[in-house]
């Protein structure tokens, strides 16, 4: 059956004017409104190289794990059955597109996702995830991850509402007899990708991965990228245990912040502050053949990032050159990090960032402060100008400075000799 508007007879006997959203040779997703009530909603079927009784099966095992999960952003399942023959099986949830097709007419309009919008996507989706990763499988005894996530996972309504599915799937039947150049692209941990199970962390590592592939559509990503990615690039996100364990002396308040952070940047470079209304406005805008949202035309400024190292070993600048930190150093920059999370528009005197800096020592007052004078002169130099702001009370974060940590892959991400004396 052709699926049109123009569809007379109701499909698999209890739906209306179905669309497909995506059809892929193992699953077809399907937009439809139920005959009884015209209620929207989402349907799947079997692909035409999937067999009814292996849909089935899946179809059961998507039933049973979206049963444990409750999320606004996870649809329920409504119904699931058999009509003519046919498995299906219903989400209760109004979208009638999904993620690539958006990207796609995002492209062909023209448009560019303001960051706080693109950062507020991201935001949305982490949250959903994290609230089934706090629920346990009974089947399994793990946490519920949903493994692998692409755009295709990610569903809009006419209104800009998203959701996230893919709970409880099978790859092998998705994917059956997919040509290379019909897939879409799939974002997963290398253990997942390896027959390995999902976990938490690997389901965090798919979404970073899949924020960084849609940065071609956020507003001002691509030059911001160009300069403080180039060098950056080549090192890992950190994951959420890994940051405590290879970042104890990291700001205590700024850990879990910069680990959110982290994730936001490679959608945001800008990391302005998540708004996901406001994209959820720009997908409606867009559906509805109205012009861009004015809030959305403009590119707003990127604010200074600091890009911190484990243990605040080196930084980088906008530049995206890193310098290795000596020890006093790297205890005034994480003082001043740490005051900034704590209040943005506070400072710390020369008597504070001295004793950051040189713990236990007392020297004569223009002895101490010739040596903070110093130390904020060489973190300037290393491209800290616009990050670091003089004070009435002292110095400080300038307050719309961003903060990010990350670590270096590998030995071969070193960073350049441009070792500091202190």
């Amino acid at each position: 059956m052709e699926l049109t508007d123009d569809s007379r007879s109701r499909w698999l006997g209890r739906y209306e004017t179905p669309r497909s959203i995506r059809l892929r040779d193992g699953l077809h997703v399907v937009a439809a409104t139920r005959a009884g009530d015209a209620e929207p909603c989402v349907v799947i079927v079997p692909g035409p190289a999937a067999s009814a009784a292996r849909a089935n099966t899946v179809f059961a095992e998507i039933e049973r794990v979206h049963a444990l999960l409750d999320h606004p952003l996870i649809p329920k399942v409504a119904a699931r059955g058999v009509a003519d023959g046919m498995p299906y099986i219903e989400l209760a949830c109004d979208a009638v597109i999904d993620g690539v097709d958006l990207t796609s007419l995002l492209n062909d309009a023209g448009w560019k996702v303001p960051p706080g919008s693109a950062a507020g996507l991201v935001a949305s989706l982490r949250k959903a995830m994290r609230a089934a990763h706090a629920v346990v499988d009974p089947k399994h005894g793990r946490p519920v991850c949903i493994g692998r996530v692409s755009c295709a996972d990610v569903l809009f309504s006419r209104e800009g509402r998203f959701y996230l599915v893919g709970y409880g799937r099978d790859a092998p039947l998705e994917r059956a007899g997919e040509q290379q150049i019909d897939r879409v692209l799939e974002f997963q941990a290398p253990e997942v990708a390896a027959g390995g199970e999902p976990t938490p962390a690997g389901d965090e590592l798919a979404l970073s991965l899949l924020a960084r592939s849609l940065r071609h559509a956020v507003q001002g990503s691509a030059a911001s990228a160009r300069g403080a990615d180039r060098n950056i690039r080549s090192m890992d996100l950190d994951r959420p245990e890994q940051l405590e364990r290879r970042a104890p002396f990291a700001p205590a308040h700024t850990r879990r912040r910069a680990e959110e952070a982290d994730l936001l940047h490679h959608l945001a470079p800008c990391s302005e502050a998540p708004d996901p209304e406001a994209f959820a406005s720009l997908v409606a805008s867009l559906l509805a053949g109205r012009p861009l949202p004015l809030a959305a035309e403009a590119a707003p400024a990127c604010p200074p990032t600091l890009v911190l190292g484990c243990e605040v070993r080196w930084i980088a600048a906008k530049d995206g050159e890193k310098h290795t930190l000596g020890h006093a150093l790297s205890r005034i920059v994480t003082a001043l990090v740490d005051r900034h999370d704590e209040a943005p528009d506070a400072a710390l005197s020369l008597q504070d960032l001295f004793e950051a800096g040189w713990p236990g020592e007392r020297p004569v007052a223009n002895a101490g402060a010739n040596r903070v004078y110093v130390a904020l002169t060489q973190l300037r130099r290393m491209g800290l100008r616009d990050v670091i702001e003089r004070h009435e009370h002292g110095y400080r974060l300038a307050p719309r400075a961003v903060v990010r940590f990350v670590s270096p892959r590998t030995e071969h991400a070193r960073p350049q000799d441009t070792r500091s004396a202190p």
